[in-house]
């Protein structure tokens, strides 16, 4: 049963993609649209995902726990994007594409496919972890993220920008789970409502965005064949076989391997977009991570399952 729930859920995603491609072709949506949804996105749909997924999930049987996945998260999200820099300067990524690079191997799929697809293989229990790592990717996303694919700043931090939507959000809803606040539903309703948006938005603007590009340069894009295997079967099996030493919690375990085997985050598109950085190639990268993962989410789960 929980294969075919992926399987389900990657032909949702294929057909939300299908149809942004349709809109674009059909004149519908423009590269103008795209910009101005995906701004939507990141500084209000997005956010409000954020506090709904934390504010409405279970809670864990002890703090201890809770700063476990806490920790277990912000190590991941600090080591990752050092591990990419070193795979970058390792297959000799030209340049001009490494930030790209880099972005699409810290930044995975987690608000679309990896809440449902732990809860497809792990059980209902994984729902409060991916949350958590979702409010840490977050963080990460919007402030080092945001950092790494900005165009022309030549490196140079600039902490005010760290401080947008998307970390305001992120940090807000550790607070709320911390401190046991419920939201009246007058608020958490269209907290949730609007919040849902996410993935269809996301989709849509990532399927007009290739339209724009001919289908055939998409295929042809050779460079993103190794990255899309090093994306999804080689960090996961590596994750998989160094953390199991580490983490005694095999749901923990099983959540952080899922999180390394998603396909590349629309999240990222959606910043190239509203920072004036060129998206097409991470858009590419996307589609082709997302096509692969069809095949290599079932066999990583398979490859969990073996291991516990």
């Amino acid at each position: 049963m929980g294969m075919t729930l992926i399987l389900q859920q990657m032909i949702v995603l294929f057909l939300m993609m299908a149809a942004g491609y349709a809109a674009n072709r059909c004149r519908v949506m423009s590269k103008e649209s795209e910009q101005l949804f995906s701004k939507l996105i990141v500084n209000l749909t997005c956010p409000a995902l954020i506090i709904n997924s934390v504010t409405t999930s279970g809670r864990l049987e002890s703090m201890g726990a809770l700063f476990a996945i806490f920790g277990a998260a912000a190590v991941y999200y600090v080591l990752l994007p050092l591990l990419s820099k070193g795979l970058v300067r390792l297959l000799r990524v030209p340049a001009e594409r490494a930030a790209e690079y880099e972005s699409m191997l810290v930044y995975s799929n987690l608000g679309f496919m990896g809440i449902p697809v732990a809860n497809a293989v792990l059980g209902p229990d994984s729902v409060l972890y991916l949350s958590i790592f979702m409010a840490v990717f977050n963080i990460s996303v919007f402030s080092y993220g945001t950092l790494l694919i900005q165009p022309g700043e030549g490196g140079k931090v600039h902490f005010r920008k760290m401080v947008n939507p998307g970390t305001v959000s992120a940090v807000a809803a550790i607070l709320l789970y911390l401190l046991e606040v419920q939201l009246p539903s007058l608020i958490l309703q269209p907290v949730a409502s609007i919040g849902s948006t996410t993935t269809p938005l996301a989709m849509l603007v990532i399927g007009s965005s290739l339209a724009r590009q001919p289908l055939r340069e998409v295929l042809q894009e050779k460079s993103l064949l190794p990255f899309t295997l090093l994306r999804l079967l080689v960090l996961p099996a590596a994750v998989l076989l160094v953390c199991r030493w580490f983490l005694h919690d095999p749901m923990l375990l099983g959540a952080l391997v899922l999180v390394s085997a998603m396909p590349v985050a629309s999240n990222v598109v959606m910043l190239c977009n509203e920072l004036g950085r060129d998206s097409s190639y991470i858009s590419k990268g996307v589609f082709f991570s997302t096509v692969f993962s069809v095949v290599t989410l079932p066999l990583i789960s398979l490859l969990l399952s073996a291991a516990g």
